[in-house]
């Protein structure tokens, strides 16, 4: 069969399992697009990659300074977002107070400007970064936000798992051109590493589950056979895909998943559920320390095919920790690598160029220093503290909260997702982080923008009761 008919195939299964999920059920509200295109983009390549696919051109661009094309995109999405807030009379001042671990997190790598060798490239960094913040607000505010990210995550799948199989067997400059250290080639499909795209298809499979049982659960789910079939072979198409990419980290975490996934409903009824929920965060890094002392994860990595080094990452890790590194603010954000030091690591490994030290405490480590990490932890302990609060208060998504708020430490411990974009950090953000306002604020906006344009009059600031909402 040839690359086209095979593209035109896939792009026809999209349309038909798009079709089956829109005869059942509608998208909340049309500014819904915003998180769904910034969710399909963090899942798979940027702008500038996907523009160079089509023949239009990516434009020059390096590491450093990034592509102009992806400056322009994400600022224009950034502004449409910012504006779709503020119809909703979105109040920065009370997101910002509820989330003070978040903020404080993100502040301290602005300030990192200050001592990096690339100030410029760290704040661009960072502003990116934090469209993944600003979007999450977006399904934050919906009338029902549970919904709504169902709805997104679906349908996004929808055209991310079908395109991922037609360009790993018909389109490999595009689906399987990315090499390992040894030199084999490694399955990606719209992602640009195999981790990636294992990383893609744990977490959305993971919610199409979540999915498949909400429907069920409050009565909804499609009565006809053919809705009810299009989201199974969606999902056996997500595992396929997780299981081709090799992605060890992202199999465990997964299966991890489905254990935390079918007791957590049961842990929720218990007396104590949130102690224990923290306890088992403890735990959890018990674990991870005891690892760094005794290697448990090159015996799980042996056991899984790894080798004892985990794919290369312990002499990673050696070769990082020799380095002359400032250990109390580290690198600046996302600096580390572009350092001389940062060059000699892989240089004297003969890897490919390192971009990250698949660890994602130690990456923290390297651009924040020990404050960095203090700051990390503070974070993590207080998202998930509301974690086991959503959980425990019946929250429609403590269900998902209490799901990908371990599965990132775990991830953590062989990859770096934290403050990256992705699907995994942009999930967890969406279902952890508090937010302070009734969500019937936006159902106005909702009713609203089905007849308005997006970029209308903007609303000034409003009393509903006792609270006061400010403007942007």
């Amino acid at each position: 069969m040839s690359p086209l008919i095979a593209l035109l195939i896939g792009l026809a299964f999209i349309a038909w399992l798009m079709r089956m999920d829109m005869r059942w059920r509608e998208l909340p509200s049309k500014v819904l697009w915003i998180p769904a295109l910034w969710l399909a983009l963090s899942s798979s390549r940027n702008p500038a990659f996907w523009l160079g696919a089509m023949g239009f051109g990516g434009g020059s661009s390096n590491n450093l300074e990034g592509s102009p094309i992806n400056v322009v995109f994400n600022g224009g999405l950034f502004l449409i977002t910012a504006v779709a807030l503020n119809r909703r009379s979105f109040s920065w001042s009370r997101w910002v107070s509820a989330n003070k671990a978040l903020f404080f997190l993100f502040t301290y790598f602005l300030l990192s400007m200050i001592w990096s060798e690339f100030p410029i490239p760290t704040v661009k960094r960072l502003v990116q970064e934090f469209g993944s913040v600003l979007i999450a607000a977006v399904f934050l505010t919906e009338t029902d936000p549970k919904l709504s990210v169902r709805v997104v995550f679906a349908r996004v799948s929808y055209v991310l798992f079908p395109l991922s199989v037609v360009f790993i067997r018909y389109f490999p400059s595009i689906g399987r051109n990315v090499s390992s250290v040894s030199g084999s080639h490694m399955l990606c499909g719209v992602a640009d590493h195999k981790n990636s795209l294992g990383q893609l298809a744990m977490v959305f499979c993971l919610v199409l589950l979540w999915d498949l049982v909400e429907t069920r659960k409050d009565g909804t789910a499609p009565t006809a056979k053919a809705e009810r079939w299009a989201r199974y072979i969606n999902l056996g198409i997500g595992i396929y895909l997780l299981n081709v990419s090799e992605s060890a980290t992202s199999l465990m975490c997964f299966l991890f998943g489905l254990v935390m996934f079918f007791t957590c409903e049961r842990l929720s009824r218990i007396r104590n559920a949130k102690q224990l929920f923290i306890l088992g965060a403890f735990a959890i890094v018990c674990v991870l320390i005891v690892n760094q002392r005794y290697g448990l994860t090159s015996q799980i990595s042996m056991a899984m095919g790894r080798g004892e080094n985990l794919s290369g990452r312990r002499q990673i890790w050696e070769n990082i920790l020799e380095k002359e590194t400032n250990p109390l603010v580290g690198h600046g954000f996302r600096g580390f690598w572009e350092t001389d030091q940062g060059q000699a690591v892989w240089q004297e490994l003969g890897t490919n160029r390192l971009l990250t030290s698949h660890n994602g405490y130690l990456e923290i480590y390297l651009q924040g220093g020990l404050i960095g990490l203090f700051l990390l932890i503070a974070f993590l302990w207080s998202t998930g503290l509301n974690a086991a609060d959503k959980l425990v208060r019946g929250d429609p998504i403590g269900r998902l909260a209490v799901l990908f708020w371990p599965i990132l430490l775990i991830y953590d411990a062989t990859e770096s997702a934290f403050i990256q974009v992705g699907v995994l950090w942009f999930a967890m953000l969406i279902v952890t982080i508090h937010s302070p306002w009734p969500n019937i604020l936006a159902s106005e906006d909702n009713a609203e923008t089905d007849d308005e344009p997006l970029l209308g009059s903007i609303r000034s600031s409003v009393d509903i009761g006792t609270l006061r909402i400010g403007q942007f």
